[in-house]
């Protein structure tokens, strides 16, 4: 499987890519939506978003992009936001599930196996 994280945060990054790199799965990390949406030419098995990008909630646009293009593959936020109003404005974006973090590399390790 091919997962995009879409990551600003390059120790958050290292941290998914050291695990998912001990898995049979390729991970490829964007730092920004341009990026990111480049990335998608490989068509991605899953993508993992952080909603907040630069202090912006780009990421939110990110996933509506994809939802809007037709992107039916497993869109997973992550994110530091925690208020009901963020995780509602994450919902609405049409994300499949929501990891905030700090998570753990258990708890990861259970969103890549649940959505494979």
């Amino acid at each position: 499987m091919l997962i995009l994280y879409l990551e600003d945060h390059q120790p958050d990054a290292a941290l998914v890519t050291r695990y998912v790199q001990t898995t049979s799965h390729q991970i490829i990390v964007a730092t920004n939506a341009d990026e990111a949406r480049r990335v998608m030419a490989q068509q991605p098995d899953m993508v993992l978003v952080d909603v907040v990008l630069k202090q912006t909630r780009e990421g939110f646009n990110f996933i509506r992009e994809l939802r809007e293009s037709g992107y039916a593959q497993p869109i997973i936020a992550v994110t530091g936001l925690s208020t009901p109003k963020d995780l509602d404005e994450c919902q609405d974006t049409g994300v499949d599930y929501i990891l905030n973090k700090p998570f753990t590399i258990n708890q990861l390790a259970e969103v890549i196996r649940q959505y494979t």
